[in-house]
């Protein structure tokens, strides 16, 4: 019998209005695969896109990510391991209830068959959003004036995110998703298997932001210095004179 959690009524509704309201309809599921899957060792694990549609009629885009002995070893299961997707399931959960903006999940369920642990987690997509990498990749963005807006959200967000003790452990620009527009910038943490709440700051701030700098190439030197300066200073904490500041501004300069 599976163990399956639903993110709230309307979530069941949507999956079962379309037939995949059960974890063994969803792991029959028959469609291209989004990403093809990756294969570790003895297990694998895959992602597929799909338009459900509700029952007042309205499309809602969703990720299915689906895999098989592809576990991670935690402290309490040291030997055994869990999925991953377990792990990223409750990372979202602890995401949320932080307010830091992040993935909306739609189901998570796993079972183990035929001595074989699977688990599936559904999100929704995020829709009309781009990464940050992909942003600053086109040449076109370089003068938006929403430029300056983004860089500083996306700062206070790695902020916001650090101060609650959490480490990405994998904060690339392509990990941060945005979507714009003349008012309203809006900015998601996403990829969150590998993200790790730990007691000290300073081994966060500096592991996280001196990978973010140095997967920053599509980004422009004033666009690292906005996104700095933003997560440095708050009206908590000012951080613009700390060695860690000083660490950062130099990877900068490189």
């Amino acid at each position: 019998m599976p163990k399956e959690f639903f993110s709230n009524r309307k979530a069941r509704q949507l999956l079962e209005y379309n037939n995949l309201g059960t974890f063994e309809q969803l792991w029959a599921l028959q469609t291209p695969w989004f990403e093809e899957p990756n294969q570790r060792r003895n297990g694998w694990s895959g992602v597929v896109k799909l338009s459900l549609t509700n029952e007042k009629g309205k499309t809602i885009a969703i990720f299915i990510k689906r895999q098989e002995n592809h576990n991670c070893k935690t402290p309490l299961h040291p030997f055994k391991g869990i999925p991953t997707f377990r792990r990223e399931f409750l990372n979202i959960k602890r995401l949320n209830k932080n307010h830091i903006p992040t993935l909306s999940t739609v189901y998570y369920g796993e079972r183990i068959a035929n001595e074989k642990h699977q688990s599936i987690l559904i999100t929704q997509s995020l829709e009309n959003y781009q990464s940050l990498e992909d942003f600053c990749t086109n040449n076109d963005n370089k003068s938006l004036p929403q430029r300056k807006k983004i860089m500083t959200l996306a700062g206070e967000i790695s902020r916001k995110m650090h101060d609650a003790h959490f480490r990405h452990n994998c904060f690339y620009p392509k990990h941060l998703f945005l979507k714009y527009d003349q008012y309203v910038v809006d900015i998601r943490v996403i990829d969150l298997e590998k993200l790790k709440w730990l007691p000290f700051y300073q081994n966060i701030r500096e592991h996280d932001l001196s990978q973010l700098i140095r997967h920053s190439k599509h980004m422009t030197q004033n666009d690292l210095k906005i996104l700095l300066s933003s997560y440095l200073t708050s009206s908590y904490t000012n951080l613009e004179h700390s060695s860690l500041a000083k660490k950062l501004w130099s990877l900068i300069k490189k």
